[in-house]
């Protein structure tokens, strides 16, 4: 996967990490039965992780119909959008929407992290800084993601060391927001 560049990310993440601070982010607990809206990040470099993406994003909408999701996925060569099917509504970005100091600047995902979502999932396998930087700035109110040593940016950590493929991710993320129960 193409990231940006080494002095790009450290700055970035940085200046990001200043961002956040002030996100006025309000975490609260959410499951797929009291979400009104999902977002989800991922990475759609690669084609099967798309599908399998695609169909999670398929499952949610026709089991939970009053739900609205929308998805971000990061190319690493935006020309690339044009050959991925799309059935829920899904947005890409890439390395080019950000500046030289590692900020997002502009495009779909700028809009996409200004969203109130009430559950952000995070479908990655593996640490990228456009990916990280997306999740961080989400102003999301209930957070899920992998689990990542030393890394608290979710409220709900999945841990993948057993299996750390996408299908494991989702499996459990459907798991784990399906059984559990919020107080009403």
């Amino acid at each position: 996967m193409k990231k940006l560049g080494v002095i790009q990310e450290g700055l970035g993440s940085l200046l990001l990490s200043f961002r956040t601070k002030w996100n006025n982010r309000k975490p609260k607990f959410y499951t797929f039965d009291n979400a009104k809206t999902i977002g989800i990040l991922y990475d759609a470099t690669n084609k099967n992780t798309h599908q399998k993406v695609s169909e999670f994003a398929n499952m949610i909408v026709h089991t939970h119909p009053n739900t609205v999701v929308q998805a971000l996925g990061f190319l690493s060569n935006p020309e690339t959008e044009k050959s991925l099917p799309q059935s829920v509504q899904t947005d890409f970005f890439s390395a080019k929407d950000f500046n030289w100091t590692g900020g997002l600047i502009k495009g779909k995902a700028l809009d996409f992290t200004r969203k109130r979502f009430d559950i952000l999932f995070d479908i990655t396998t593996e640490t990228s800084y456009p990916l990280h930087y997306i999740a961080l700035a989400s102003k999301a109110s209930y957070k899920v993601g992998r689990y990542i040593e030393n890394d608290l940016r979710y409220d709900l950590l999945i841990d993948t060391k057993k299996e750390n493929t996408i299908e494991y991710l989702i499996l459990q993320i459907n798991v784990y927001l399906t059984k559990i129960k919020a107080k009403q």
